[in-house]
């Protein structure tokens, strides 16, 4: 996880998603799904000593590993471990919520989504980023198994095609759609730390927990790794930014 969200076409996605909230001195900040906290370490040193960072994830885990790298650079950040479908806040608490990559997998999206509204203050704004894993596209040798494999991994997720729809659920929670954008990950060569290059074992090992063949998911990714000469490797997905705000 270190080199996949330390890859450059992750530090861009977070610039990308730093410059949409537009971050100001002095504002207070949730992180919904904060993994190992690299986006809020990066938004605790916008928002500054005056302002305040707190940052919630499922797993305790996550929650420890962030916690561990705002201390190593000296960031005051309040962690705690908790669901995104019961944020343990008071209402009008903050200034803006964001979520990245975290949607897809809450089943009750919608709740999740009124209890982000809930918490943020009449004006607040949220940032949501999330794929639909239809506009990934990935060159391999047997197509038809490379699609077997994408439909058994995306088991993985109860909301693996969230952004079509997320515009009308956001407005349902009381949150007005301000700005959407797309921001296309594109590797266009195999490396093993790029953001492709660290998917191919985790998508293979989500794959095989969802019913695939472990013989045929060794060979799909055997293939993929193999495509080291120019011209023979491509991979894409689009990332979908979302900007809204709550008016009252």
């Amino acid at each position: 996880m270190e080199r996949m969200y330390g890859s450059p076409e992750i530090v861009e996605q977070r610039r990308r998603t730093r410059a949409l909230l537009a971050l100001e001195p002095g504002e207070r900040g949730l992180e919904i799904g904060c993994g190992i906290g690299f986006l809020a370490c990066e938004m605790a040193r916008e928002v500054g000593p005056g302002g305040r960072i707190t940052a919630l994830d499922a797993s305790a885990d996550m929650v420890a590993v962030a916690r561990a790298r705002a201390a190593r650079e000296d960031l005051a950040i309040d962690f705690v471990a908790g669901d995104a479908t019961r944020l343990e806040f008071p209402e009008r608490s903050f200034d803006f919520a964001v979520a990245v990559q975290v949607y897809l997998y809450v089943k009750d999206i919608g709740r999740a989504l009124g209890e982000a509204a809930r918490v943020l203050r009449p004006g607040g704004r949220m940032v949501v980023v999330d794929t639909d894993w239809d506009s990934c596209v990935w060159l391999s040798s047997d197509r038809e198994l490379h699609l077997r494999l994408k439909e058994a991994r995306l088991r993985e997720f109860p909301q693996p095609h969230l952004p079509p729809v997320l515009p009308s659920l956001l407005q349902a929670a009381g949150l007005e759609v301000v700005a959407v954008d797309a921001y296309p990950v594109l590797n266009l060569r195999y490396e093993p730390q790029s953001f492709s290059g660290e998917m191919i074992d985790i998508w293979g090992r989500m794959a095989a927990r969802h019913g695939a063949d472990p013989a045929e998911v060794q060979a799909w990714a055997e293939d993929l790794k193999s495509r080291t000469g120019e011209g023979e490797y491509f991979f894409s997905v689009n990332r979908y930014l979302f900007l809204a705000r709550k008016n009252r």
